[in-house]
């Protein structure tokens, strides 16, 4: 039996905003060298790296570029999907050993399905562009039922950017996933293996169900939105102390996500 997997999902970093961004007091730079600096320390060390999208602020080739110098420390495999922010082909570009892109993925999208231990992992490109809100339309549909096909009676992790269900952020909701959500899911229960689902864009981590698999958002490595269920609420980043999500994968218990704080809080103390 295949042995278990220590996961690291990041999300959201918005490489590119600049030193002025939310009056001065977010580097996101920054922020995402401590995250990478974060995963690079910890014990065990995770088997690979899930980065869910919005990797840059507004899709240029340096942004990249400052992305995959971030990266380059660590040692395990890095596996990305773009985020509305991004540019899909500029970021396939510059971030090849991240994201490895199929080559019969439909019309340029960003997907692919790779293998790591006895977990098949498979992402989506949710991206429409130019436009905040994602879809999934029938031509990547399609290659994701043929590649759950070809995964059948094996474990699955999906991961993508938007993700597919309302949570309660009028704003956020209003810019997640808007087509092809009800085809994922019945996709997800029908191929009945799917461990779960790896999201960003809502820089909030959420738990959800989904196609009856487990459904994660994972935080910003930077800049949270700030929890506001009230109808109409504006939309309003809050500086929370930066997390990453963990997941450990086992093949008798399937996806168990913690979130792991980038900041230390001072040394564990012995009970």
């Amino acid at each position: 039996m295949s042995s278990s997997l220590l996961i690291a999902q990041l999300s959201d970093p918005h490489i590119g905003t600049g030193p002025g961004f939310l009056g001065g007091r977010m580097d996101t730079e920054k922020a995402l060298h401590r995250a990478v600096a974060h995963v690079a320390s910890l014990q065990p060390r995770p088997d690979l790296v899930l980065l869910t999208g919005d990797l840059t602020e507004r899709g240029r080739a340096a942004e990249y570029a400052t992305v995959a110098a971030a990266l380059a420390p660590l040692p395990m495999p890095v596996y990305a999907v773009p985020g509305n922010h991004d540019d899909p082909k500029v970021a396939r570009d510059a971030l090849r050993r991240c994201m490895p892109v199929a080559d019969d993925a439909p019309g340029g999208a960003c997907c692919y399905h790779v293998r790591q231990g006895g977990l098949h992992l498979i992402a989506l490109d949710t991206v429409v562009p130019r436009q905040p809100h994602g879809a999934l339309g029938a031509a990547q549909l399609g290659w994701l039922a043929h590649t759950l096909e070809a995964c059948r009676g094996e474990p699955v992790l999906i991961f993508m950017h938007h993700p597919p269900l309302p949570t309660g952020i009028e704003a956020m909701d209003a810019c997640s996933l808007m087509a092809g959500g009800d085809e994922l899911a019945a996709l997800v229960r029908g191929h009945g293996q799917v461990q779960g689902l790896l999201c960003g864009h809502l820089h909030r981590p959420v738990q959800m169900q989904f196609g009856g698999a487990p459904l994660h958002v994972a935080p910003s490595v930077a800049h949270q939105i700030a929890l506001d269920l009230r109808p109409g609420a504006a939309l309003h980043a809050q500086l929370e102390p930066p997390k990453i999500s963990l997941h450990r994968w086992t093949p008798v218990h399937g996806l168990c996500t913690h979130l792991s704080y980038v900041e230390a809080f001072g040394p564990a103390l012995p009970l």
